[in-house]
């Protein structure tokens, strides 16, 4: 392996490991369940798939395939967790930290403009 790509993934894998560090103190230091399971999801899925770049450039692409798809599930999975999860956690009653411009899901709730909100509630009646 020449000199650069080793460089390259020493510098990815050190990003991915900084990236999952700052998510988990995210997760640490954040007021409410729904920053902190943002902070957990993107920064978690940036840094997987950097140290997946790394490992990618230090095997020299041996496994690049599997190494894409890998990321192609990440990138696909990270976000419709994260958003399955804070609306499951919503509706179950978890408030969040309300700041200057209050509870958005809850107003269009309010509203009647969250239509899928109002079919699954009554679904679960």
């Amino acid at each position: 392996m020449n000199e650069f790509l080793a460089l390259a993934a020493s510098a990815l894998i050190l990003l991915g490991a900084l990236f999952s560090l700052l998510g988990a103190l995210g997760v640490w230091r954040l007021p409410d369940a729904y920053t902190r399971m943002h902070s957990a999801s993107k920064a978690g899925a940036l840094g997987a798939i950097l140290i997946l770049l790394g490992v990618l450039f230090a095997t020299g692409g041996i496994a690049w395939v599997e190494t894409l798809l890998a990321i192609a599930v990440l990138l696909v999975t990270a976000p419709l967790a994260a958003h399955a999860i804070s609306r499951a956690g919503h509706m179950a009653g978890v408030r969040p930290q309300v700041g200057p411009l209050g509870d958005a899901l809850e107003r269009a709730k309010d509203k009647g403009l969250d239509q899928g909100m109002d079919q699954t509630e009554k679904a679960q009646e």
